[in-house]
């Protein structure tokens, strides 16, 4: 199964915690929508993401091939079984210019916007360095946290 990744589990160290054959396939875009963070963790006392929509925006990612038995996980992961996120089929063009039919999960009831969890940008911007994300796209999450490790290189 096919999962876009546009968050914390950018970073493949992350995800694998929860889908452990999760295969990084390819970087890929999402037309007409942005990341928000409208979700707050009090694990990680502060906000998480997702994709609000935001016509002619772009949220840039990663798909991964995900066994379907480790989907579970992920839904756990997510919370969907408590109400807190939904996963979705959405159309995502990949790096090769092709149009993949991926998974992907929002916040089913948008609040705030929080100031980002200092832990959770850390984990997006790992990710997106790890998977070569547009630098320019990836310098407003760096720029939230400009002393975190990963982001020590601008």
């Amino acid at each position: 199964m096919l999962y876009f990744a546009y968050g914390s589990n950018l970073s493949t160290k992350y995800v694998r915690q929860y889908t452990p054959s999760a295969v990084f396939v390819r970087r890929a875009l999402l037309p007409n929508f942005h990341i928000e963070f409208r979700r707050y963790s009090d694990n990680l006392k502060g906000g998480i993401s997702t994709i609000i929509e935001a016509p002619g925006e772009m949220v840039h990612g990663v798909i991964y091939e995900v066994d379907p038995g480790e989907i579970a996980a992920l839904d756990i992961l997510e919370k969907v079984p408590l109400g807190v996120y939904r996963r979705e089929g959405f159309k995502v063009m990949g790096e090769d210019e092709k149009w993949y039919t991926a998974e992907l999960y929002r916040v089913v009831k948008p609040e705030g916007p929080y100031t980002p969890a200092k832990k959770y940008v850390s984990w997006m911007v790992e990710g997106m360095k790890e998977h070569g994300i547009d630098p320019a796209y990836a310098k407003r999450f760096v720029d939230l946290y400009p002393t975190l490790p990963e982001s020590s290189e601008k």
